[in-house]
């Protein structure tokens, strides 16, 4: 009769210790699953969409967006721009040390061989400049955004002998580049190259970051652009698009509507631009 009950109990012991084993891992899996449709969810949310004004032109290209932040006004009324997408604009290289926070930039003087290279060195947060190993003080100093370091354009420019132009009425630099030193990519391109729609001025841009099926950042770019000239734009406009993030490349979106002088149109792009990689997205306007 003893063993009769000792082998009751161990047998209800069992059935307890299964059953609580059961309905922890049913814990277990619901937490799991609740958590991966939370990750899940999340990495698929769009970013906050973010909108700059169009402040920089090379040549005839505008500048629609420098990785990780479009070029921006600073506190001295300096126009600040990314170290490292500046310089791929402008065929610089340049060195960065993230633990003193000093930068390098080097271009090569391709019109007069003969000379040496010009060389400027900067530190995050300093006045101090050094341009071809001549100290001179800046009135504005480099900065952090993202971890990545932003430069006082003007410096640069005047350091490399660029022919800088300042619109105040439509709020716009332009830089007159020899195209030698135009991105490759860009020279290539001799079916556009000075062939742009001039009445048509790409006035702001607004950048958005999500994740595709495949997990994948990506950016989307929305450009809105402006009618200037004195007749209507044909359904035959399009903006052209040139990126450079792990690949150069670039597309053409066409603009859908007739557009009255002194209005505006916006196109939104959806070939795939790699988040990750974006160093900058260039943008001109064009008719067939």
């Amino acid at each position: 009769m003893l063993s009769h009950k000792v082998s009751l109990l161990l047998y209800l012991e069992r059935l307890i210790h299964v059953f609580i084993k059961r309905k922890i891992m049913m814990l277990c899996l619901l937490i799991t699953t609740f958590s991966s449709i939370t990750i899940a969810n999340a990495a698929s949310t769009p970013s906050a969409p973010v909108k700059s004004p169009l402040l920089l032109k090379i040549n005839q290209f505008y500048v629609a967006y420098t990785a990780p932040h479009a070029p921006y006004v600073d506190n001295k009324n300096r126009l600040m721009v990314p170290l490292r997408s500046i310089s791929d604009l402008l065929a610089a290289d340049v060195n960065y040390d993230a633990k003193t926070k000093i930068a390098m930039i080097t271009r090569k003087n391709y019109l007069k061989e003969e000379e040496k290279n010009f060389t400027i060195k900067m530190t995050v947060g300093a006045k101090e400049i050094e341009i071809n190993d001549v100290k001179s003080e800046m009135d504005t100093v480099p900065t952090l955004i993202k971890e990545s370091m932003f430069i006082p354009l003007s410096v640069v420019t005047k350091a490399l002998h660029i022919e800088t132009t300042w619109d105040h009425n439509k709020g716009l630099v332009s830089l007159n580049l020899d195209p030698a030193y135009l991105p490759s990519g860009v020279v290539s391109d001799e079916g556009h190259l000075g062939k742009s729609d001039t009445k048509v001025r790409p006035i702001n841009s607004t950048i958005q970051t999500t994740v595709n099926k495949a997990g994948i950042p990506i950016i989307n770019v929305n450009v809105t652009a402006l009618n200037e000239g004195k007749s209507s734009l044909s359904k035959g406009n399009y903006l052209r698009f040139y990126v450079q993030d792990s690949n150069f490349g670039s597309f053409d979106v066409y603009n859908k509507d007739q557009i009255k002088p002194g209005n505006t149109f916006s196109v939104q792009t959806t070939n795939t631009i790699l988040a990750d990689s974006l160093r900058y997205i260039l943008v001109d306007a064009f008719a067939d």
